[in-house]
């Protein structure tokens, strides 16, 4: 079975999308029956984990523009030739496997991944031009598509509720945490902690800053904790700034939040994994989510998690994290409150971290989306 998977998205820094793509495409290399065919790997044969080595010099203020997002002009101009590239390859393979949403019409039998569908059910969270991209291309891709891969039964039902989709087209490939996400050894998160100057107890948020992850919530809650537990107990935003971040950027500048909310920037998978192992707990209030790497990514590492009882979430967390209404301000305030200054209650989450984690593989998620192509490609 020829596949061609598109992994474009590798040219970029990694964050969801791209981590799923290079850990997939390693997994699914294990399937004899599988010859992989790809846009950017053999160009790119060793596709980077850590792409900043480092902590980002991270302004308290976004920059001037929050984007860096190509213009749509050349945008559409450079969609020609890579839309040419990926027609050329899929004609010597059997399958196309579209891992981003919607797929390029190429004429050959195609699965294509979706992870959620925030665009179109929340327009409001998402730059403009993405917007336009779905409004354009996704009803095309869907009446393309031979069988759907989701990323949770969260996204099953919302594509069998909002697009129609017949649940015998979709089955559900649950991602996993990657090799590195586990448990660091003191050394390392000596190190992971100096660079930024973190005290023994932080509270961590990761992801790009934008309007889905409710990041102004999570300093809302944060904000109304008592001042000595805030001196004491920073709030650490690991991820670079994103679009819409204008609040973001007012409250973290404000007085009384300036000298503890630390914002560190995208942090290469290293440094991220001992951040993960040395917090004192993963506060992650979003408000949608396909799936959710990084609450399942930080209970591989021992984190405790506080997260929202949202979509996916809780198929994510199970009974291993703190699942909290995000719009609920005050019981955020008070599980953060309890995080800091209860460690039995603390150590309790944490005892259940890594064994939740541990039933998500990789190579499941590989073997379910091979099941998938033969679906695609049977009479």
């Amino acid at each position: 079975m020829r596949v061609l998977l598109n992994d474009r998205v590798l040219l970029r820094p990694l964050t969801g999308v791209g981590h799923y793509v290079s850990e997939l495409l390693g997994a699914l290399r294990s399937h004899t029956e599988v010859e992989l065919r790809t846009l950017v790997s053999r160009a790119r044969p060793t596709v980077s984990r850590s792409v900043t080595g480092a902590a980002d010099a991270t302004p308290t203020a976004p920059p001037r523009s929050t984007s860096r997002r190509i213009p749509g002009v050349l945008r559409g101009l450079l969609e020609v030739p890579y839309r040419a590239a990926l027609r050329w390859a899929a004609r010597r393979c059997d399958l196309y496997h579209e891992p981003n949403h919607i797929p390029v019409p190429c004429g050959r039998p195609t699965v294509t991944t979706i992870h959620d569908l925030s665009v179109l059910l929340h327009p409001e969270w998402h730059p403009a031009d993405r917007v336009r991209w779905y409004e354009r291309q996704f009803a095309a891709g869907l009446r393309q598509t031979r069988v759907f891969l989701a990323a949770s039964e969260a996204t099953r039902r919302e594509m069998v509720t909002h697009l129609g989709t017949r649940p015998e087209q979709i089955r559900v490939t649950y991602q996993a945490p990657r090799a590195l996400f586990r448990p660091q050894p003191p050394e390392v998160v000596a190190g992971a902690r100096a660079a930024p100057d973190l005290p023994a107890d932080f509270l961590l948020f990761v992801g790009t800053l934008e309007p889905r992850k409710n990041v102004n919530g999570l300093i809302r809650a944060y904000a109304a904790l008592p001042g000595s537990l805030r001196a004491r107990v920073p709030l650490v935003l690991a991820g670079g700034w994103g679009w819409h971040t204008e609040q973001i950027s007012t409250a973290v500048q404000s007085p009384e939040l300036r000298a503890c909310v630390r914002l560190v920037g995208y942090q290469d998978d290293q440094r991220l994994a001992a951040l993960y192992t040395a917090c004192t707990a993963l506060a992650w209030p979003t408000l949608y989510e396909g799936f959710g790497l990084p609450p399942l990514e930080a209970l591989a590492c021992g984190a405790m998690v506080i997260t929202s009882n949202t979509t996916s979430l809780p198929e994510v967390v199970g009974d291993a994290g703190v699942l909290l209404d995000p719009h609920d301000t005050p019981a955020w305030t008070e599980a953060l409150r309890r995080a800091i200054e209860d460690d039995a209650w603390r150590a309790g989450w944490r005892a259940r971290a890594t064994a939740r984690a541990a039933c998500f593989s990789w190579q499941r998620c590989a073997d379910q989306t091979f099941a998938g192509y033969r679906a695609a490609l049977a009479p």
